[in-house]
């Protein structure tokens, strides 16, 4: 297999075939991985026996503004917010109003990730369809091929590759318990001892999740090729992929390699490129914030029913928010569209290459044994 070649072909065809872009445009949109985290502050535990209490070190001043932040929330749902001019009915409103985004972001959540499968299938299987019959599908197309039984088994297959990281949650959550209840109730030698088990225990399930999420991930190339272009079920998608890295894991390997470089290099020329269309995004702010004004004033309008002073207009700003990013910043999520489609042309045609290689050994004639 040569990996130059693999790349100048994903290359045109990345030029000269625009429908695929409309489909990066969503994998940008949607592929993109989101992360959110909580914590807290302090930790209390409070046993009826000795009526004792275990704290975690924290100054004085910290816990005191916790304290009085809890008493400040407590006051919001019981009085309101009389300090801001925000009455019960108000509050009231501002609640349900969340309630209803939630629910939105929530419906464009689902609605996005059904889009991102669909586009994952669409642009595996437009490729292949051009590489095999020199035919570019159109947009309506690409969708009608996206749309399919492939797409919800690729849903499936990310799922199960993703199950070391949702064990590894699970671990951290048990055994950041066990630690806490140890700690609390236990003596400080133990404490201490409990402390460095559980943090090395922890280090050492990280470290193996990463690997094996490394792996898994480089497989999801092939698991998903082989349901979207043989049209396998779940399970025989997992066994064909496994198969064909095992077989050809030199190739698979170098690929892999020459993929991680020209990550590291469009990371580099992403800057580059950032830098030089900060213009450009200049002019499309512009365009956004015309586009979302008016969106923007309708919704304006409207919580003026149940809002006063500025409350409207900051409830309506969060609203628009969403719609002005996507116009102000489009020019960036374009480059990401197309590092998208070429990324994923090449581990379609990667998977092409390495189906056929077996038909391009040479074969080896056996003559008589007098010969």
């Amino acid at each position: 297999m040569d990996p130059v070649k693999i790349l100048k072909r994903a290359w045109h065809i990345l030029w000269n075939y625009r429908a695929l872009w409309v489909f990066g445009l969503i994998l940008a949109l949607t592929a993109a991985g989101s992360s959110g985290g909580s914590g807290n502050s302090g930790t209390r535990f409070s046993g009826d026996s000795n009526n004792q209490e275990f704290q975690l070190p924290l100054p004085e001043d910290i816990r005191e503004a916790l304290r009085e932040a809890a008493r400040s929330i407590e006051e919001v749902f019981e009085q309101g917010l009389p300090a801001l001019g925000l009455s019960q009915g108000e509050l009231n409103a501002l609640l349900w109003i969340g309630v209803i985004f939630v629910l939105i972001m929530v419906t464009l959540g689902i609605i996005m990730a059904i889009a991102r499968y669909i586009s994952e299938t669409a642009v595996i299987r437009m490729v292949d369809e051009y590489e095999a019959t020199d035919t570019k599908m159109t947009v309506r197309s690409g969708f009608r091929i996206g749309w399919s039984r492939a797409a919800w088994r690729l849903f499936l297959i990310n799922l199960i590759i993703h199950i070391p990281v949702i064990l590894l949650l699970i671990l951290l959550g048990i055994l950041g318990f066990i630690i806490y209840t140890m700690v609390a109730g236990g003596s400080d030698s133990l404490a201490a001892v409990s402390v460095i088990a559980g943090i090395g225990s922890a280090f050492l399930a990280i470290f193996v999740v990463v690997i094996l999420s490394i792996v898994l991930g480089l497989l999801r190339h092939f698991f998903w090729r082989a349901c979207a272009l043989e049209n396998l079920g779940v399970g025989e998608s997992l066994r064909r992929g496994f198969s064909l890295v095992r077989e050809n894991w030199k190739s698979v390997g170098l690929m892999w390699l020459v993929m991680i470089g020209l990550g590291i290099a469009w990371a580099l020329v992403s800057i580059i490129a950032i830098i030089l269309t900060i213009p450009v995004v200049a002019i499309t702010a512009i365009i956004g914030a015309v586009v979302a004004a008016v969106p923007g004033l309708l919704l304006v309008g409207l919580f003026s029913l149940f809002l006063s002073g500025y409350l409207p207009w900051i409830v309506a700003g969060i609203f628009v928010l969403p719609l002005f990013f996507l116009i102000a910043f489009s020019p960036w999520v374009l480059l990401t569209a197309w590092q998208q489609v070429f990324t994923s042309t090449v581990w379609t045609l990667t998977y092409r290459e390495i189906k056929a290689l077996p038909a391009l050994l040479p074969e080896t004639e056996v003559g008589p044994v007098g010969d």
